[in-house]
């Protein structure tokens, strides 16, 4: 039996890249979301009306999510990253025995 390496062809690298894409999408999604809150309490500030706590909850709120959701891709695409390096890893040892 041989150990064959394996191969990736173009289907899996477009997922992986769409993956990605998808990921990035949420965060600038998110991102511009906060902001536009952000600018919203600055209009409030600036035309003097009063800025209480409740204006901060829901943004408080969509951060946590935001971060929650940032972190949990995060650690997807690190254990895919590790498996990978892994794998080149072991492939690199193989060629070279």
């Amino acid at each position: 039996m041989t150990n064959k390496p394996k191969t990736y062809g173009a289907g899996d690298m477009h997922d992986l890249a769409s993956l990605a894409e998808s990921d990035m999408n949420w965060m600038c999604t998110a991102i511009s979301h906060i902001r536009r809150e952000v600018m919203k309490l600055n209009k409030l500030a600036e035309s003097g009306k009063e800025v209480s706590q409740y204006h901060f909850s829901e943004m408080v709120t969509h951060l946590e999510m935001y971060e929650y959701l940032a972190e949990e891709r995060h650690r997807n695409h690190a254990k895919e990253a590790k498996a990978y390096e892994a794998e080149w890893e072991a492939a690199k040892q193989k060629a070279s025995a």
